[in-house]
């Protein structure tokens, strides 16, 4: 949202194309509301490594995100009871739980996916909407 053209040359993003870019910004679109955990915007947060002016209109655009989203919230000591958390992590712990509500997962994580899937729980994985298309 910040630079498009950053997008094959930033290392975070340097495997997505600017038309992946707006395959997903629509595909966001069509949803009613996104939802995510303190987890996952702490990591978005994190990994924003610009500098100059873009860190600047990235951390104001981030903020009216945050204002936007549903933000679900397990701690830390429930997460880590889950056999999740040993493979993949505290943050895919929460994706988990949430995804438990009947919430639909988009990712990248072809881990994360399958390991939803195998819980019956309802996850997209971008990389084949990417290969559609």
């Amino acid at each position: 949202m910040v630079n498009k053209r950053r997008i094959p040359e930033f290392k975070r993003t340097q495997n997505f194309t600017i038309g992946d870019f707006d395959t997903l910004s629509a595909l966001i679109g069509s949803f009613g509301k996104l939802v995510t955990t303190p987890h996952v915007l702490s990591q978005v947060s994190d990994l924003t490594d610009l500098g100059g002016k873009d860190l600047a209109t990235l951390r104001s655009y981030f903020g009216v995100l945050v204002e936007k989203v549903e933000e679900y919230y397990d701690t830390s000591a429930a997460l880590v009871t889950d056999p999740l958390f040993a493979r993949l992590g505290l943050t895919d712990a929460a994706i988990a739980k949430v995804s438990a509500k009947g919430i639909l997962v988009l990712t990248a994580d072809l881990d994360l996916q399958l390991a939803l899937q195998r819980r019956g729980l309802d996850a997209l994985n971008f990389n084949h909407v990417r290969a559609m298309g």
